[in-house]
């Protein structure tokens, strides 16, 4: 798919115009900027340190703190990296640094064989077979939180979403374990992504694997939380065996323990932030651009009633997964992905050697005019005009790609539509005019301050 393609099929036809959000956007950079400002700009919110050359360019190559750093914001550049030659290209020492005090021997950080192994241990819990078999447990945590908002209907959408999606993960993945402290969980695994997630100058060094990155002492604390939940679960499970995620990783007898801990701790930062931050971002969008809230209740109703949203349905949904597109267009899960080259290889004709850094910029490819109409804009109907915009190669990839993409992302995508679909069927989502958050990457893309809102059941 060429690129004049993707912007051709992109451009709305005269019966489809009207008058479009153009939700909160990272400030790029002017390019006037000396090396200084530029770089604490981008230490301070890295989505926001990127100037005119990044939009323009498939690939753009500078030098800094002695190391040359090529930021790609291509789809064809992404897919040589993360699919063509992946097997050249590892997460680099930042990564390293950041999510190894956590996350050190599971399956974010490994690279080659032992990611192999640990891959091939946990992938079948994500397999479409066993979707359907999660998807009850799912409407059973949606249909909790929808009980609960009748008593508090003014809330924060991001801390609203962390607790509905960790209610998810416990259920669906974790099989319900009694005595987990949810509450303490959830604080601390958001105090570990915001403390390991935030850039510090110091990160700007070429510091190698093996150097710690010292945490906060609240970031300490919430990680030896998060250690000790993960080894009274994985205890606890080891003498009453479940089918579960968990019981997937006792089971695979070619794991370790402290690799079974990592992993575990891994689907806490991944199982539930992401999702988390996708429905904040979605459910801000809808309470921003009513008539996009009415075609989503329209939709359901249409395919569901007024009975709970069931696996079977949600391929029929296709405006509401329009919608989970263009949030996830908006505000990737993932915004930057970092590689590193391990021998030298060709890219957009450039030569990547090892030793240089490659920023993998999803949010600039997802928000340039050389690849979309309106980048600006909230459209859902784009990926209606133009479906091959979510395929493979297409200039849209929320996941990454290649062997490495989110293992969860099916399981992220069912949950995203299944929540998102009941809850604008059955409330109205009300968001003032003045809430226009600054999007803020840690390790995730979080609507800094929060999303105020009001969520008022819908009289049917």
């Amino acid at each position: 798919m060429s690129r004049m393609q993707v912007v051709m099929n992109d451009t709305p036809t005269p019966s489809q115009a009207r008058a479009l959000f153009q939700p909160p956007h990272a400030k790029p950079l002017t390019g006037q900027e000396s090396f200084v400002e530029a770089t604490w700009k981008f230490i301070r919110n890295p989505v926001e340190g990127f100037g005119p050359l990044t939009y323009r360019q498939p690939i753009v190559t500078a030098k800094t703190m002695g190391q040359t750093l090529h930021i790609i914001s291509d789809p064809v550049g992404m897919t040589d990296v993360l699919v063509r030659h992946a097997d050249k290209f590892t997460k680099t020492a930042i990564d390293a640094r950041i999510l190894g005090p956590a996350t050190k021997e599971g399956l974010l950080s490994v690279h080659g064989e032992q990611w192999k192994r640990q891959r091939k241990s946990v992938a079948p819990m994500f397999r479409k077979r066993h979707m359907a078999d999660l998807a009850p447990l799912m409407t059973e945590a949606i249909a909790g939180f929808t009980e609960r908002l009748g008593h508090r209907p003014n809330l924060d959408l991001s801390t609203a979403m962390a607790e509905l999606t960790f209610d998810v993960l416990a259920k669906a993945l974790l099989g319900d374990p009694k005595g987990l402290d949810r509450e303490r969980l959830k604080v601390a695994t958001r105090a570990v992504v915001t403390g390991a997630g935030t850039l510090r100058p110091d990160d700007l060094l070429p510091w190698p694997r093996w150097v710690p990155r010292p945490m906060t002492p609240n970031g300490s604390r919430a990680l030896r939380r998060l250690k000790r939940a993960a080894d009274d679960l994985i205890a606890e499970r080891t003498v009453h065996p479940t089918d579960d995620l968990v019981g997937l990783l006792i089971d695979a007898d070619n794991l370790s323990q402290r690799e079974r801990r990592d992993n575990l701790i891994g689907f806490f930062i991944a199982g539930h932030e992401t999702t988390a931050l996708t429905l904040t971002w979605a459910l801000y969008l809808l309470g921003r651009d009513r008539p996009t809230l009415e075609r989503v209740r329209a939709e359901v109703l249409e395919i569901c009633g007024l009975k709970s949203v069931e696996y079977e349905q949600l391929d029929q949904l296709i405006f509401t997964r329009a919608v989970i597109d263009e949030t996830m267009r908006l505000y990737p899960p993932a915004p930057i992905l970092n590689r590193e080259p391990q021998e030298p290889v060709e890219i957009l004709g450039r030569t990547l050697r090892p030793g240089d850094a490659v920023l993998l910029n999803n949010y600039v490819m997802h928000r340039t005019e050389r690849l979309w109409t309106d980048p600006l804009l909230f459209d859902p109907d784009r990926f209606l005009r133009d479906p091959l915009l979510s395929k493979k190669g297409a200039p849209y990839m929320p996941f990454g790609a290649g062997p490495r993409i989110c293992v969860g992302a099916a399981f992220a995508i069912m949950e995203s539509m299944m929540v998102l679909a009941t809850l604008a069927r059955d409330f109205d989502i009300i968001v003032a005019d003045d809430v226009y958050p600054r999007p803020l990457m840690t390790v995730t893309l979080r609507p800094e301050g929060g999303v105020p809102a009001r969520l008022e059941r819908v009289v049917q």
